[in-house]
């Protein structure tokens, strides 16, 4: 049985808006147990901002969170998939672009749900019996992919 992205993605995840600032857009990861949410405006996904991005952001800044927007320090323009599209097709992209998580898109490009590598480790060992679609080497793979540094100089800081 082929897999779908819908099959397994997070319907209806938590976003922000462009104008969310980053003291809300924190409190809502703490709060929804998340590491990532689509910047949306319009129902249209405008960016990605990981907690990363909010930690980045606000280091290199000397202000305080509520002054900084997520579309400040979003990451556009956004890699995503499609809710009919094969999960492979998803993990391909994962790997491609380095990054952990894809909005799902209707064919308007609206949001309609969120895929991560999380969901895809699990899809590969299903819980009730079935045989999975997905094999773990090919997960693994991607992850290595996703988590290859590029650089790999140390660069001393403050020295």
């Amino acid at each position: 049985m082929r897999i779908l992205v819908e099959d397994i993605m997070t319907r209806t995840p938590w976003c922000c808006t462009p104008e969310t600032n980053l003291a809300t857009v924190a409190e809502l990861m703490w709060v929804h147990d998340c590491g990532a949410l689509p910047v949306v405006a319009q129902g249209h996904v405008l960016g990605m901002i990981t907690d990363r991005d909010v930690a980045i952001a606000l280091g290199t800044r000397n202000v305080p969170a509520r002054e900084v927007t997520a579309v400040e320090a979003a990451t556009a323009p956004v890699v995503y998939c499609r809710a009919g599209d094969d999960i492979h097709a998803a993990l391909h992209l994962l790997g491609e672009a380095k990054v952990r998580r894809l909005p799902v898109v209707d064919d308007n490009d609206e949001l309609v749900g969120m895929i991560g590598i999380n969901d895809l480790i699990l899809a590969a060992r299903p819980q009730d019996g079935r045989a999975a679609e997905l094999d773990d080497e090919q997960v693994i793979e991607v992850m290595r992919q996703i988590c290859a540094h590029e650089n790999t100089q140390v660069m001393a800081v403050g020295v």
